[in-house]
């Protein structure tokens, strides 16, 4: 490494931050990598004699080399020739980059180009939140274009280093990467061109160079990007034909994490203050105390910081945090920002508060409130010396809904939002954490079947970040289903969330997240909102995707991927053979034909065992005359609820399928789907404990008004994931069993 120190602390000197083409390979060399042989000419150097004779083959290659020139293919820097008249191109090229430090004359390397698996590009760069990242992807001059037409998550493969393992991290990185399938041959008429231990020395030696050069390491500079592409694939050999290195100084990343324990006592408190109550109306402050009270929180535990006053809604106040009469472990904050640094100093000072929710906004997220945001940290830093377990959740917080604590800081009115009530003991329980407090809240009006045990508005993550909060809720023996919205990482978050979620899969829990910032457009709004990084969609993408988080694409996905974990939890799909059932033939249509090829979802068509028992109900029903059993099945609305429950209890007791879709439309008179008809012994009802019994994935579907409104209900109090459109259930369904 020392060699390649040398190479950046001499660019450094001379005020560049990049290294040319022929540093790049030099920095190659020093890590042992094959790279071709070169001679560097300065264009006052360039004669009619130059020996090229150990250059193997008749033909080289002659390269601009020129910080001004960026593109050297587009601009025509680059030209192949034969060693003959290298030097009369040389003479030209002169003419054509008089501005150039010098021209590059390297070893032509013959491979196929335009030809998969010949050309691949190998990449490394910094990453805040997840450390130094390897990409392995398609290579040459047409990568971004052949990249960009791939279906996302196709190519690059991406990895944080920081989290492979030695003996099964490479293995299982070449794997995931799309292009190795054709360099390897594992393609149909494919022959292996080079081998997995080759490219593991690549990855490996790059993976050295990142960690050694990266912020927090031993190395004053820290390589930002550094790219080789194309490597190319030449006799069985990886060999770079290109390269480009940035670099900059480093950062000590010495950061002031919050503790687990602060974090926990913000999920769970048992003594809560507010700050910003108004006595005379009903503020923003006043709200949330008046939640706190209806959710049941004990009064004795329940301060406010007040001064002047005795009491509010018969709640004790204090003039300061000092003479809180206990520790305080949630202290939700809602004054005026300007007012916000001096409570904060307050509650540190005072050693009385554990977590802070800071409701308060105007730092950071707008221009001109960096300086309150200077205050509030150095408060935070200030009241962490004091207490290690000194925590601020937000500012610009919704607030923090906990069940179990019977604790609602939202600063919604209840009349408009009822938060903190009962579980459906039918679905698992659910942990909905997220940047943004209108998603919240806009999400459980929306599904207002969703009751999540804990509920946390994290807002622009001054302190504690949404990945905080997900590493807690996962050690909770009773949460099963972990809801994310993120907008930004901070500092190592990345490697925090990815551990948290490859710690719930070991667990057996469903982590969903819906990303936010995925364009620059997309970026610019989420810094608008929280002030904070968005970072690289593609990169949280595929590393969250790989731990085993389901990555919704939009927020219908998100709600479907809720709905579907929440309701089915604890039911495995098998390989996806399920069965689908309707009363109405555009339904079975449409959920065949939402049915991908090669897809994770199948629909077989009914094996002997099942047409038998099929045919038997629909004997017994006087349907056979009109309805042939097979998959998928139109029962037609002639059938009753009676027939309905019996076909899917022949399907679901079935061991060649994994589980079942019933899309049922209401308006037939053949069954019971109205209020004052009875819901109870209803087919909504007996296909819930019906699917309970079996244990089988079963996904109801009610494409109707909203007359049927109570059926949906009845359907989803028996535990039923419940979809008001067949073929959107079906791709849903795809997506969660992927």
């Amino acid at each position: 490494m020392q060699v390649i120190e040398s190479l950046l602390a001499a660019a450094a000197t001379e005020g560049r931050w990049s290294l040319s083409e022929a540093e790049v390979y030099d920095v190659l060399d020093a890590l042992g990598l094959e790279t071709p042989r070169r001679i560097l000419i300065s264009l006052k150097k360039i004669t009619s004699k130059i020996d090229l004779s150990s250059f193997a083959g008749d033909k080289v290659v002659l390269k601009v080399s020129s910080h001004k020139t960026l593109h050297k293919t587009e601009s025509g820097g680059v030209l192949v020739c034969a060693k003959t008249a290298a030097a009369s191109a040389l003479a030209e090229m002169k003419s054509k980059f008089k501005d150039a430090e010098g021209i590059l004359i390297v070893e032509f390397v013959p491979h196929a180009v335009f030809s998969l698996g010949q050309e691949l590009m190998l990449g490394g760069r910094a990453d805040a939140a997840f450390g130094p990242l390897l990409t392995l992807g398609l290579g040459g001059t047409d990568a971004e274009a052949l990249t960009a037409a791939l279906k996302p998550g196709f190519s690059p493969a991406i990895a944080a280093v920081k989290l492979l393992s030695p003996a099964k991290g490479w293995p299982k990185f070449l794997d995931q990467a799309w292009i190795w399938r054709y360099v390897s041959g594992r393609v149909r008429g494919g022959k292996r061109l080079a081998a997995d231990a080759d490219m593991r020395r690549w990855l490996e030696a790059f993976s050295r160079l990142l960690i050694h050069f990266s912020d927090g390491g031993s190395s004053a500079w820290t390589i930002e990007e550094v790219e080789v592409n194309p490597l190319a694939v030449s006799q069985s050999k990886l060999v770079a034909l290109d390269g480009v290195l940035r670099f900059r100084k480093s950062t000590s990343m010495k950061k002031d994490f919050p503790s687990p324990k602060a974090v926990q006592s913000l999920l769970n408190p048992k003594t809560v203050a507010v700050a910003g109550v108004s006595e005379k109306k009903m503020n923003m402050g006043r709200i949330i105390l008046n939640n706190v009270l209806a959710a049941g929180f004990d009064k004795n535990k329940l301060f406010v910081l007040k001064d002047g006053v005795a009491e509010i809604d018969g709640v004790r106040c204090f003039k300061s945090p000092a003479l809180f009469p206990e520790t305080v472990d949630m202290f939700v904050v809602a004054v005026p920002s300007a007012e916000t640094p001096a409570v904060l100093k307050a509650a540190g000072e005072s050693g009385k508060v554990r977590g802070v929710v800071l409701i308060s906004g105007g730092m950071g997220e707008k221009a001109g409130s960096e300086k309150i945001q200077e205050e509030v940290l150095r408060a935070i830093a200030a009241g962490r010396r004091k207490n290690p377990d000194f925590a601020v959740s937000g500012g610009n917080s919704l607030g923090i809904v906990s069940v179990p604590a019977k604790v609602n800081t939202f600063f919604i009115p209840q009349a408009k939002l009822s938060l903190g009530a009962g579980e459906n003991p039918a679905m698992a329980r659910t942990a909905f954490i997220s940047q943004s407090g209108a998603f919240v809240i806009s999400a459980l009006s929306k599904m207002d079947w969703l009751k999540p045990a804990y509920c946390v508005s994290v807002g622009n993550q001054m302190d504690v970040t949404a990945c905080d909060y997900v590493e807690q809720v996962v050690e909770d023996a009773t949460v099963r289903v972990i809801l994310v919205y993120l907008e930004g990482l901070k500092e190592t978050d990345g490697l925090k969330l990815r551990r948290a979620i490859s710690r719930a899969r070991k667990l057996k829990k469903t982590v969903i997240v819906y990303k936010a910032g995925r364009t620059p457009t997309g970026q610019k709004a989420v810094m608008g909102h929280t002030a904070s990084l968005a970072g690289d969609f593609v990169v949280v993408r595929s590393l969250l995707a790989q731990a085993g988080a389901l990555l919704a694409e939009t927020f219908d996905d998100f709600e479907d991927l809720a709905q579907l974990a929440c309701f089915s939890h604890g039911r495995p799909a098998g390989q996806g053979r399920f069965f689908f059932m309707s009363n109405a033939g555009f339904e079975s249509a449409g959920m065949a034909d939402a049915v991908l090829p090669h897809g994770p979802l199948s629909a077989p068509p009914p094996d002997t065992r099942l047409a038998r028992h099929l045919q038997d109900v629909l004997a017994r029903h006087g349907l056979d005359s009109i309805v042939d059993a097979k998959n998928p099945l139109d029962v037609t609305p002639m059938a009753t609820d009676a027939a309905a429950i019996e076909t899917a209890a022949a399907v679901l007791s079935n061991p060649s399928l994994d589980g079942l879709i019933a899309a049922m439309i209401p308006l037939t008179p053949t069954m019971k789907t109205l209020l004052e008809e009875g819901l109870g012994e209803s087919f909504a009802a007996r296909l819930g404990d019906l699917a309970k019994k079996s244990g089988k994935l079963v996904v109801f579907c009610v494409a109707s008004g909203s007359l049927y409104e109570p059926y949906v209900a009845e359907a989803r109090q028996r535990g039923l994931p419940v979809f008001r459109s067949a073929d959107r259930a079906v791709r849903a369904l795809a997506a969660f069993v992927a």
